[in-house]
Formats: structure tokens, C-alpha cells, sequence
């Protein structure tokens, strides 16, 4: 596996970084109750409405990953923007989530059987290592192949006994460190599902593996898209607003509970 090297700058500061993460960020998210959040939001909820959803900003959401056919391709903000509601062009640039490629290269791997190091994949981990100093926590090309088995195990366990939340396989409960790294997604103008961020290659294996459903969490919903909320909560589901019907953002307004 040829590569260029990755500058002394970028390595420690992948390093720091993980290490950061792993020590402190975290051990602390897994402490901070969903219970907690969801108080912020309703207090930044009655005093900025617009800004805001009415819906639950953590709330999981079974959606079928088929569904999730579109990824941004903004940069992601500094902050996440669970419950947030904000109009505008955001949702203009995006390319297929299948053309990126982690799930090319999941592809490849787990369809054509192509060696791991000759996938897209590998092509995604330098390109982290080169902009970040790590890959999904990794800050090595030497650790290119203890991804790949990690991936595989991911695979197989999927599989074999299903897809499980985040919280449950970690035995951590309902706290902000498990539901943040659940696949996140984004909702568009007309209810189309953006993929925002975590979960990517969970999200592509639960493709491969035609899963009926995946549970996510919304971050950001467009201005147009939380008009539709508010008139399906206000007034129920009309003739206006009838092709939502089966959309999985309204299951909590239509009789469906969200988690």
C-alpha cells in the first residue's frame, strides 16, 4: 500500500485529539442524562420558537436506511444542532451516500470481495489521516488492517444478530455519549433524509445487508419541512400534507412514539 507521508504536525495532532476524546470527551458524554438536553431545548425552545423544533431532539427515529439516499456536503458546524430549525439553501449540495467512499468501498469488500487495501476505503482512511491525523480513531496506515477486521466483526455481528442501538451495546443507558454516535441525519425542505454525520459505515453495511430499518437522530430540519410539523400537530394530517403520511418524522404526530 503506497501513500504519502503525513506530516509530523498532523500525527500529533491525530493523537491529541483521540486522546482527548477517549480521556475526556467521552467518559463525560456518557454521563450527561438525555433528560438534561431535552430541558435546554425546551427552554431554548420558548424563547427562540422559529430557531427551534417542537419535536423531541433526541428522540430515536426507525427509518428504513434505504430511505437515506443523500449525504451534505457542506462542512460539518462546530456544534451540533440537535432540535435546531433553520431555513435557506443548506440542503442544495449533497452527493449520493452511495458515491462516498466508505460505502464504495464496503462494497466492494463485502460484494465483490475485493482486498481491502485496493477498495475505496483505504482511499477515505489516508484522506483522514491526511486531514485530521486520524481515521475513526486510528492515527496509523499501519492500522489500516485492524480497522478493516473491526469493520468485518461490525459485519458479521449486524448480520447475525441484528442492528442494536448504541446504548445497549455499550450498557451506558439513555445518556448524550450513546445517542450522539447513532447515525444523524438532516431533513430537508420537502422531508428529504440527508445523512449528516456518525454512523457511516453502519449506515452503508445496513444497506448491504437490506435492513428493514435503522434507528437515527435529527439534527436539523429545514424551515419549509418544520411547517409541515406544526400543521400535521396543529390540525392533524390534511389534504395538503397527506404524501407525508408514511414519513417517519410525523410518526410522532400520527400515532407512531419515537423513542
Amino acid at each position: 500500500m503506497s501513500h504519502e507521508p503525513i506530516s509530523r504536525f498532523r500525527r500529533l495532532r491525530g493523537r491529541s485529539v483521540v486522546a482527548i476524546r477517549r480521556g475526556v470527551a467521552n467518559p463525560v458524554s456518557r454521563r450527561i442524562p438525555l433528560s438534561l438536553l431535552r430541558r435546554w431545548h425546551r427552554l431554548r425552545r420558548r424563547l427562540w420558537p422559529r430557531r427551534y423544533t417542537d419535536a423531541d431532539p433526541l428522540a430515536l427515529r426507525e427509518i428504513d436506511p434505504c430511505r437515506i439516499n443523500r449525504s451534505l456536503l457542506e462542512a460539518a458546524p462546530g456544534r451540533p444542532q440537535w432540535g435546531r430549525v433553520v431555513g435557506g439553501a443548506w440542503e442544495q449540495a449533497w452527493e449520493p451516500f452511495d458515491d462516498r467512499r466508505v460505502p464504495r468501498g464496503l462494497e466492494q469488500r463485502f460484494l465483490a470481495d475485493i482486498p481491502w487495501a485496493e477498495t475505496a476505503l483505504y482511499d477515505a482512511y489516508v484522506d483522514q489521516l491526511k486531514r485530521f491525523g486520524n481515521a475513526w480513531e486510528y492515527t496509523s496506515i499501519d492500522d489500516f488492517e485492524r480497522r478493516c477486521r473491526e469493520i468485518e466483526r461490525l459485519y458479521r455481528s449486524i448480520e447475525r444478530d441484528g442492528y442494536r442501538e448504541q446504548a445497549e451495546l455499550r450498557d451506558c443507558g439513555a445518556t448524550l455519549g450513546a445517542r450522539a454516535d447513532e447515525i444523524n441525519v438532516d431533513i430537508g425542505h420537502n422531508g428529504t433524509i440527508y445523512w449528516r454525520t456518525y454512523g457511516q459505515h453502519r449506515l452503508a453495511i445496513a444497506k448491504l445487508l437490506d435492513l428493514e430499518a435503522v434507528p437515527v437522530v435529527v439534527q436539523r430540519r429545514h424551515r419549509e419541512w418544520q411547517r409541515v410539523r406544526d400543521r400535521v400537530r396543529d390540525g392533524g394530517l390534511t389534504a395538503v400534507d397527506a404524501a407525508y403520511r408514511e414519513h417517519p418524522d410525523l410518526y410522532d404526530l400520527v400515532g407512531v412514539g419515537a423513542e
